[in-house]
């Protein structure tokens, strides 16, 4: 009885779109540049492009990924204690160096995945970089950069793949004071689909930016990540129907999740993934 009281005490606060604009562009094959800067000025939830990846370079990506050895268990809430299997190195929640060191020693790991075929992340990145006057370059500190990307297979249980989070909180930890992303004020999330199964794997976003307050309340300070579901699912939302081949540019700072959904068949979903967001000097770094 007193649980159920303070649940529903509790409510997230903070920043909401307006209604016009929370909502979701939808294209085919190409980025359109200008629809991925509404994204990143706040104007705009999320960014859909159909057909990014062609089936070919999604197939080959799969089979480098399932083929390498540079593949590890992050263990966790998932399948066989697994909540995921990944390429590439995560920032979160480490010392900016521990971080940088780890994207070095995956350099290679990563490149691996995008052997024989094409890197669709670096292909987006390079079409921001040829179609506006910003400098593209990876987050870095002493030298050091970034990852390129990461490659995702998650393993979790439960209705959501991915719980619902926002990616704000984490790029304030202060164990990263050093790191340039802590100057980014909007997070933008890339994500391409090499695999989903249909029906599995769709991107749900509530409006809603948390503020300090709330993930002070929920200990989702410096983490941002879970957000409950009873409380996020006070606010409106959007799904991502997602399939094989798409692309999604998504505003980070609003609390987001995939959703299971069917997943009868096995290794049959796999994400590419990297963050970006405008630095101090107007640059937009990206990073892992």
């Amino acid at each position: 009885m007193l649980n159920t009281a303070l649940k529903s005490a509790r409510r997230i606060t903070g920043i909401s779109l307006a209604e016009e604009v929370f909502r979701i562009e939808e294209t085919t094959g190409p980025v359109d540049v200008p629809t991925v800067l509404q994204v990143l000025s706040g104007n705009l939830a999320a960014y859909h492009v159909h057909g990014f990846v062609s089936p070919d370079a999604c197939r080959r990506i799969v089979s480098n990924f399932w083929g390498s050895s540079a593949r590890v268990p992050r263990y966790g809430k998932g399948a066989g204690g697994v909540e995921a299997y990944l390429i590439g190195a995560s920032h979160y929640g480490k010392p900016t160096l521990t971080y940088l060191h780890e994207a070095l020693a995956c350099r290679d790991g990563v490149e691996s995945v995008y052997a024989g075929t094409i890197n669709p992340i670096a292909a987006f990145r390079n079409a921001i970089a040829s179609k506006t006057n910003l400098s593209v370059r990876a987050a870095s500190l002493d030298g050091l950069p970034a990852g390129d990307s990461k490659a995702v297979y998650w393993n979790n249980i439960g209705a959501f793949l991915l719980e619902p989070h926002e990616d704000l909180a984490q790029v304030r930890d202060p164990v990263q004071a050093d790191f340039e992303i802590q100057e980014v004020n909007r997070v933008i999330a890339l994500n391409v689909y090499a695999s989903v199964q249909k029906g599995s794997g769709q991107l749900r976003v509530w409006n809603v930016e948390p503020d300090d307050e709330t993930r002070d309340d929920l200990g989702l300070s410096g983490v941002g990540y879970p957000y409950p579901v009873e409380l996020v699912e006070e606010y409106p939302s959007l799904t991502l129907a997602v399939e094989t081949g798409d692309l999604c540019v998504i505003n980070g700072n609003l609390v987001h999740a995939v959703v299971r959904g069917n997943t009868t068949v096995p290794e049959s979903r796999l994400l590419l993934t990297c963050f970006m967001g405008l630095n101090f000097s107007n640059e937009f770094i990206w990073w892992t």
